[in-house]
């Protein structure tokens, strides 16, 4: 493992509140923009060809997450999903996660650009406006 996802890995267990489902939102229209998802649940949502909509996957370490959830939502055209990469290592596996916190979109159910680590809120909207 690297001195990186180990760092973030350190980070992220020292700040979690919880260990189960993280609460963004409680309006169902929020729920369905801001999903913490297992391997099936990312299947059906980020991997969907017919789903034309982009969606930004969050393999998260929960430093980034709360600036992508501020830029992201039912009014912003994307949608936010995150996986905790210690709970589906698979998923992160076939992406070949080897950093946190990497963000990759998709769209149409392939993978359309990523970015590792952290970036301040003018680089995540230069990003998503390139998607």
């Amino acid at each position: 493992m690297s001195s990186t996802l180990r760092l973030s890995r350190t980070l992220a267990s020292s700040s979690r509140v919880s260990l189960t489902q993280r609460p963004f939102h409680t309006s169902r229209i929020a729920r369905d923009h801001f999903l913490d998802v297992d391997a099936a649940g990312f299947q059906k949502r980020a991997l969907d060809a017919t789903n034309s909509k982009p969606v930004l996957v969050d393999f998260y370490a929960r430093v980034l997450t709360p600036l992508l959830k501020s830029v992201t939502g039912p009014e912003s055209g994307f949608d936010l999903v995150t996986i905790d990469v210690d709970q589906h290592p698979e998923v992160a596996g076939e992406y070949k996660i080897s950093a946190l916190p990497t963000v990759v979109a998709f769209k149409d159910g392939k993978v359309k650009n990523k970015f590792v680590g952290f970036r301040n809120e003018a680089d995540v909207k230069k990003f998503l406006g390139m998607l």
